[in-house]
């Protein structure tokens, strides 16, 4: 058996590689859907507390004709609605204060180039058999 019959002792090309330098900047930053959806949900919560405690008040001689479901429908609304502002307030100055803090650095991007696995003699499938 020849040398030239294993391939695996074939010279292996060296792969062609580029880098470059780019500054980057890298800080943490919220995610302002969890902070919107989050303030709507604390909104509900408080409105749902609110109306119960405030649903058995004496309201002199008034005949209640709205139920607890329908006031925390209507109110609850409301709630969502400021909630969902207060969550989205607190995230912008949340981002505004991690911003500050962001850190500048120098990263290196390494493009490799490598060459195509083929050995001498072999046949290259173009895609184009009948089967």
């Amino acid at each position: 058996m020849s040398n030239t019959d294993r391939p695996d002792d074939a010279p292996v090309p060296e792969p062609a590689t580029v880098s470059s330098s780019d500054e980057v900047t890298i800080r943490r930053a919220p995610k302002f859907g969890v902070f919107i959806v989050g303030g709507a949900v604390l909104g509900f919560i408080v409105v749902v507390i609110i109306v119960a405690l405030t649903r058995d008040i004496d309201r002199g001689g008034q005949a209640e004709t709205v139920s607890f479901s329908g006031l925390v429908g209507y109110f609850g609304l409301w709630g969502v609605a400021i909630g969902g502002f207060v969550g989205a307030v607190v995230a912008i100055v949340l981002d505004r204060v991690l911003a500050r803090r962001a850190a500048r650095l120098t990263a290196q991007r390494v493009t490799v180039d490598t060459p195509p696995d083929t050995v001498e003699g072999e046949i290259e499938d173009h895609g184009d058999q009948q089967s």
